[in-house]
């Protein structure tokens, strides 16, 4: 027992340091900060929206499509296909596409991460990187987070369009609803608060979600077996916090 608790304390105290080292050199440094993330940070991005947009679009647009085949025949039964849009929309803005796709994006990306900096850590290479005065977390961690607080928002915005875009031709197939039926639905439910929401809530994962992920490689120690074992952590820690996150900005926003 307690050695779980001291292996939270230290990863605790870890997370909580790095934060406070970026903190103490953009301040102390800003200028050799924006020299050598500004690459980094167009690297992480990229594999954010690449590599992961793939995968998000079909979490996400595959819920869109059951949506259909559960709620439209529903609604058109009594006599309420001038709801469906509307419903649809909040649920995927709301709920369904920030948390299924920040989910999907720590699966391709932040697993792929902590195992990278888990690998650099087992194999030295963080320490090499010390004494040649390039600080890993400013090297590393910063344009992470950075691509994290962009990205999410980017790949979660263009799944929540698409998700719509999926669920009104699947929702024509099925009822025969019209275009105009249909948007005109969700822009008398959707508000503008529903929109920073999403934006709030996907910065918000990918902050927690890439800062968790490169604490958990920072503190492997041993081989290739520990690799795997803290990038597996980094999954199950990362699905708790969205879950976490997503339930507590909710009910502190709505």
């Amino acid at each position: 027992m307690l050695s779980r608790l001291n292996q939270v304390n230290v990863f605790i105290g870890t997370l909580t340091l790095s934060l406070v080292e970026i903190y103490t050199l953009l301040i102390k440094d800003n200028l050799a900060v924006k020299r050598v993330f500004f690459s980094t940070f167009l690297d992480n991005l990229r594999k954010i929206v690449w590599s992961c947009l793939p995968i998000s679009l079909l979490t996400v647009s595959t819920s869109a499509i059951v949506y259909s085949f559960h709620i439209a025949p529903e609604f058109y039964t009594r006599g309420l296909s001038v709801y469906l849009g509307g419903i649809v929309a909040l649920a995927l803005i709301r709920e369904g596409a920030p948390v299924m796709g920040a989910l999907a994006i720590v699966t391709q990306y932040c697993s792929g991460m902590t195992a990278q900096i888990a690998s650099m850590k087992v194999t030295e290479q963080l320490d090499a990187m010390k004494l040649a005065k390039a600080n890993p977390v400013i090297y590393l961690l910063f344009p992470m987070i950075c691509s994290g607080i962009v990205g999410f928002p980017l790949v979660i915005a263009i799944c929540i369009l698409v998700s719509i875009l999926v669920n009104y031709l699947t929702s024509n197939l099925l009822i025969n609803v019209t275009y105009q039926v249909y948007t005109t639905s969700i822009f008398n439910a959707v508000v503008i608060k529903d929109l920073l929401l999403v934006l709030v809530k996907s910065s918000i994962f990918g902050f927690v979600s890439t800062l968790v992920s490169f604490t958990c490689g920072i503190l492997t120690v041993g081989g290739s077996k520990s690799v795997g074992n803290s990038t597996r952590l980094s999954v199950i820690i990362n699905f708790a916090l969205v879950v976490i996150l997503d339930y507590i900005i909710t009910a502190l926003w709505l």
